[in-house]
């Protein structure tokens, strides 16, 4: 039988933003729709409360509100734990196989469908390499329109508890989640076009590696706000229409 608690139950904020100050803007100026996302936490592998990594957990939502700059807002749900457990390059390298058989039974149990569902492992430094694994978004490759027919199964993000400390592998994680490619996946024509023209563009930008990143563009933040709407909107809490100007 499983033995997890649910901690902490409809703790909903959205970072600072004051959304509703537009709300008496005349009909007849220009709205922009702004998707207000649910958010469970997952912490697997743990049989009691530890006060630094929940501190950190909501350390990372604040984060993550103030990188999106109000384009998406995210408002947490519920935190979970669970004393079942796995490692993460383990999980990762299933889901490269295209098997779920580690991952799949730990989370069925528990899994809440309707929000973004971030769940915490433990990480290992596999041999040969210099870093260890921080996290990971399965994704479709194709069919997009597909996401809600097939939740809770991308609906998942899957981090590393070490990777709580910068505040950033979460926010590189959503920008996956939200469409989102690494700047050297891309063309330089689309780099261009997201608005990262130069090296260190690329090297300050959140879907780069390294300590020096701090920033989505302009574009990248419309780019995810509008697959939000179109791929993701079935895991909305709800959409607040903001004044755009005209």
């Amino acid at each position: 039988m499983r033995n997890w608690i649910t901690i902490l139950t409809a703790m909903t904020f959205l970072g600072g933003f004051g959304l509703s100050k537009f709300d008496s803007k005349p009909e007849s100026k220009a709205f922009k729709e702004i998707p207000v996302m649910k958010v469970n936490v997952y912490m697997m592998g743990r049989e009691e409360v530890d006060p630094s990594i929940t501190v950190k957990i909501f350390e990372n939502i604040d984060y993550l509100n103030e990188a999106f700059e109000g384009q998406i807002n995210f408002a947490f749900n519920e935190l979970f734990m669970d004393v079942n457990h796995a490692y993460l390059p383990d999980i990762y390298a299933g889901f490269k196989e295209g098997k779920d058989e580690i991952v799949q039974p730990l989370v069925d149990p528990i899994e809440k469908e309707g929000a973004i569902n971030i769940y915490l492992f433990d990480t290992y430094l596999e041999h040969g390499s210099s870093a260890a694994l921080m996290g990971f978004t399965p994704l479709l490759k194709a069919k997009q329109e597909t996401y809600s027919m097939n939740s809770p199964r991308f609906d998942r993000i899957l981090m590393a508890y070490d990777g709580l400390e910068e505040n950033k592998t979460l926010v590189h994680e959503m920008g996956h989640f939200f469409g989102l490619k690494h700047p050297w996946e891309i063309t330089t024509f689309a780099k261009h076009r997201l608005g990262i023209k130069t090296m260190n563009d690329e090297a300050k930008n959140h879907m780069s590696y390294g300590s020096d990143v701090e920033r989505f563009t302009p574009q990248q933040l419309e780019d995810m706000r509008n697959y939000a709407l179109k791929y993701r909107k079935y895991l909305m809490d709800r959409v607040v229409k903001v004044y755009a100007g005209v």
